[in-house]
């Protein structure tokens, strides 16, 4: 790692802390960082390899950016990408400051859960500090950090020790899944693809030189222009991407359970389906539609119906396998992997290690001992029982590795779990056997850091080793990048964030994140303690019966060629997100299917680029009219939204 390289990457962190909380807050527009393959991301890193560094080789090549030191880069963007928006920052503040402003005497948060539960420390006091983080500064004020001192030193804690077990976590993966498993990590193959071969990537690079991948950014770039173009005046033709009503015409038993089905075209979803391995995009579209067919199954019988008596619950139902399916993974991949991971401890502690990995072996799993550890004490230093801190950690640790293993296997761009770890430790402990004290802290920590799990970050890191395996990047050198990337967007995004939120108010802001995110934590509180849950039997079965059947389907794709039905898309199969994206898996697997069985592998190969075309040009339409938007003051132009 160079150190204009790492100048030039937090330059372009820079740009991501302050561009994030201002496109989702005040102009609501697309997501620049909200799947594992951010549009704030590509977009930076396309404008340095194609106009930078073009300008860079013209001047000598001396001066031009190496693909390592690209590398670096993009790496030291994708890990910082997640924490000025909801993967962390935006819901740090916004959860503690709504927690008070939206605290009312009808919905008794403050007696029920505040006064008796909530530690002082973690939230700002109540008063002017939470009143003006809504309403705005008034002329003269500053922003009062004085009262977010502790919050942002408690949760900043709390979040750099949860990232710090993720990477120790990932460095004992590492090997594994790269060089053992040697799985494909779709999404790192993008920007692998723009690199290409050339010590010196630019504009004239063999990629940029490729006629069908022109082709198919400009089918997508001028596609979404013209739809952008009749927002603003209404003179150009406007093509339907999303929301296409296509089951509602099913108004009879029990078809209409899919009434309100709708699809939903994303080129670069299309593109990305095209580059995943054909059986994990087979088994997505099939899981989606298996699980509809459930719903219709469901409804024939009318299980859960008023009046039905049969005491079924289809969320519960499909949340418990959903919960069974990610336990059963988290099981499988360290269970099958034990041997080898036995071997690399061994190799580590007699100084073996590889050269590109990021700290020993031996010492990530130290390190991801204390890191446990250390979140445990952190909650339970907040008035947690031992064994729920350890269960929560444990169950955040289960959610992550499934979404990972989806992400670095399937190269599935967005990924969501439709459960969160409440709804399992309800299922089995109901809400007075988990208690009201760990309720409630459990509720902060779910809402802040699982909840919005298209923007988790462990799975930027995995992509980011497997690029730096790639190249031969040094493992010292990539561990720093992380680790000053990560240390400088926390300290950037909290001064961004709530300087826009102080400045414009958070009622005058993007809801879901100012108004949502505090008002669902507290009100499902106040659900558990209206109507006490009880352990369920029917999430209790549904759980085991989600990990019997994913160890089974994971039995079966590794031992038996014929099994062609990955068990990575049962994990997303009942998910909301899967339900947007399913339709653009289905084309692009249909693409990729036909092109391999009547044009095989070279012809496959040369419509790669296309299809990277595709994800590029839809990107790069998103970023071009955000900037087109912010001098023209539109809002709420979503040219690629989060599902």
């Amino acid at each position: 790692m160079t150190l204009r390289a790492a100048l030039i990457g937090l330059v372009c962190v820079a740009i991501l802390c302050v561009v994030t909380p201002y496109t989702d807050l005040v102009m609501q527009g697309s997501g620049i960082v909200a799947n594992h393959l951010p549009i704030g991301v590509t977009f930076i890193f396309l404008v340095l390899v194609f106009f930078l560094n073009t300008v860079l080789r013209w001047l000598g090549r001396r001066w031009a950016l190496t693909r390592a030191e690209l590398v670096v880069i993009l790496i030291m963007m994708l890990v910082a990408s997640s924490i000025p928006g909801v993967g962390y920052m935006l819901l740090a503040l916004s959860v503690p400051g709504g927690m008070w402003y939206y605290a009312t005497d009808e919905n008794k948060w403050a007696s029920r859960f505040i006064e008796p539960y909530v530690p002082s420390a973690l939230v700002p006091p109540k008063g002017d500090a939470v009143t003006w983080f809504y309403e705005g500064l008034p002329k003269g004020a500053a922003i009062p950090w004085g009262a977010w001192a502790q919050p942002i030193i408690w949760w900043s804690a709390y979040a750099l020790l949860f990232w710090f077990a993720y990477f120790c976590l990932g460095v004992i993966l590492r090997r594994q899944w790269i060089e053992h498993e040697r799985l494909v990590f779709p999404l790192a193959q993008v920007p692998l693809d723009i690199l290409g071969d050339d010590p010196f990537p630019s504009g004239a690079s063999a990629f940029f030189r490729d006629k069908l991948m022109w082709i198919g950014f400009f089918a997508v770039f001028l596609l979404h222009t013209s739809n952008s173009l009749y927002l603003y005046n209404g003179l150009f033709p406007y093509f339907k991407l999303t929301a296409l009503p296509v089951g509602a015409g099913l108004i009879n038993r029990p078809w209409d359970a899919l009434k309100d089905e709708q699809l939903y075209i994303y080129p670069s979803m299309v593109g990305i389906a095209f580059l995943i391995s054909s059986e994990v995009a087979a088994s997505m579209w099939f899981f989606y539609l298996f699980n509809r067919f459930q719903s219709v199954i469901i409804r024939a019988y009318g299980l859960g119906e008023p009046g039905s008596g049969s005491g079924f619950n289809a969320t519960v139902f499909f949340r418990g396998q959903e919960a069974g399916a990610f336990i059963a993974v988290a099981i499988f991949l360290f269970w099958g992997a034990r041997r080898q991971l036995a071997v690399t401890w061994r190799q580590s502690l007699r100084g073996l290690g590889d050269p590109t990995e990021p700290v020993p072996f031996h010492w990530a799993v130290v390190g991801f001992a204390v890191a446990t550890i250390a979140l445990a004490s952190w909650g339970i230093g907040f008035g947690m029982d031992w064994w729920a801190a350890l269960v929560i950690v444990m169950l955040f640790y289960t959610m992550a590795l499934g979404l990972t293993r989806l992400i670095s296997a399937g190269g599935v761009m967005y990924v969501e779990c439709s459960y969160l770890p409440q709804d399992v430790t309800n299922n089995f402990l109901g809400t007075r056997g988990l208690g009201y004290r760990n309720l409630t802290l459990l509720a902060f920590h779910q809402r802040i850091f699982m909840f919005n799990q298209e923007v988790t970050w462990w799975p930027y890191l995995m992509n980011s080793f497997k690029m730096g395996h790639a190249i031969n990047l040094r493992g010292g050198h990539l561990a720093a990048a992380v680790g000053m990337s990560m240390l400088f967007a926390v300290g950037l995004s909290y001064y961004t964030a709530m300087s826009i939120i102080y400045h414009y108010g958070g009622v005058t802001l993007e809801k879901g994140t100012m108004e949502g995110a505090p008002t669902w934590t507290f009100n499902k509180l106040n659900s558990f303690t209206d109507s006490p849950l009880k352990p369920n039997s029917l999430g209790i079965g549904s759980t085991f019966f989600g990990i019997g059947f994913m160890l089974f389907m994971l039995h079966m794709n590794r031992n038996f060629l014929w099994w062609r039905l990955n068990p990575l898309g049962y994990l997303m199969g009942s998910t909301g997100t899967l339900n947007h994206i399913w339709f653009s898996v289905l084309v692009g697997w249909i693409a990729s299917s036909f092109v391999l069985k009547y044009g095989g592998l070279r012809i496959y190969r040369r419509l790669r680029p296309m299809f990277v075309g595709l994800i590029l040009g839809e990107f790069s339409a998103a970023a071009v009219w955000l900037v087109i938007d912010y001098f023209t003051g539109m809002r709420g132009h979503n040219i690629f939204p989060n599902p």
